[in-house]
């Protein structure tokens, strides 16, 4: 199905056709030729909606797995589709450490990313309150310190275990789905929004914080270095966001306002594939 890239008003093709209209879309996966999509109107799979949001909830992002589907969203709420419905999970809702998440203005914090390893492992981010990880009888076990400030978290598509993070405190690696340690070689800002991981390979976006300036993308390796600056993209104004930093076989794609860039030479050179959209929210 190639890249995928929602936007506040639908869903589009890298050739700027349309698979879903007129719908203000948070976050897009896709798994087993379907592709799955949250917004303001609830869960879509496909174009088909398959549940409305809670009242009262916001959704944020989704995660599909062999045996669920996740849904994250404001006040840091976790979801699980069941029967056409989301049901909150009340395991999530009882997550140890739970009463130390915050935000930095004072309000209430989210689910802003979500990710799931090859086996299975769902690792949830809030923001801010670190990572946790869903056990096999889906416990949440926290994982890295709260005040790492995680923007998105990803795990690897192919190796179980590993794990990246977009933090402000640069970029974050787990090896065992737990300990994560920290790389900012080679960052003039450690203050990161979004992370891509393919192969030994990793994407990660920086700038100078939440308001952005002088937004950058960096390429990296897995087993730690410097992290290079790839100068023939940005600097930008704002930020690269989370969800908007995608890999594939064919390329390298960014997504900011209403274009996503794109690279087939490991971001020696970028151009952009489309243009014109709505405001982008993330790719997939």
């Amino acid at each position: 199905m190639g890249i995928l890239i929602g936007t506040s008003a639908g869903v589009f093709t890298l050739d700027g056709r349309a698979l879903l209209d007129d719908v203000d879309v948070a976050h897009v996966t896709q798994r087993n030729g379907d592709w799955w999509a949250v917004g303001r109107s609830g869960v879509l799979r496909s174009g088909e909606q398959l549940a409305e949001a809670p009242a009262g909830a916001k959704l944020n992002c989704i995660v599909v797995t062999e045996k669920t589907v996740y849904v994250g969203g404001g006040g840091a709420r976790l979801f699980v589709l069941a029967d056409g419905e989301l049901v909150e999970d009340l395991a999530f809702a009882h997550a140890p450490g739970r009463d130390d998440w915050y935000t930095p203005w004072g309000g209430p914090p989210d689910v802003r990313s979500l990710s799931a390893g090859p086996e299975g492992t769902v690792y949830v981010n809030v923001h801010v309150g670190g990572i946790l990880r869903l056990e096999d009888d889906g416990a949440p076990t926290p994982t890295l310190d709260i005040n790492s400030d995680v923007h998105e978290v990803r795990a690897h598509p192919a190796q179980t275990g590993v794990v990246v993070a977009a933090t402000a405190r640069g970029l974050a690696v787990a090896r065992d789905g737990h300990r994560f340690e920290f790389n900012k070689k080679g960052l003039e800002h450690t203050y990161c929004r979004a992370v891509a991981v393919r192969d030994g390979t990793v994407l990660i976006s920086s700038s100078r914080g939440p308001r952005g300036g002088d937004a950058r993308l960096h390429r990296g390796d897995l087993d730690g270095g410097h992290l290079e600056t790839l100068d023939a993209l940005g600097p930008f104004d704002g930020n690269i966001d989370t969800h908007c930093v995608a890999m594939t076989r064919e390329g390298w794609f960014v997504g900011r306002g209403p274009a996503v860039w794109a690279s087939t030479d490991s971001g020696a050179t970028w151009d952009v594939a489309v243009g014109g959209l709505p405001k982008i929210t993330c790719l997939a």
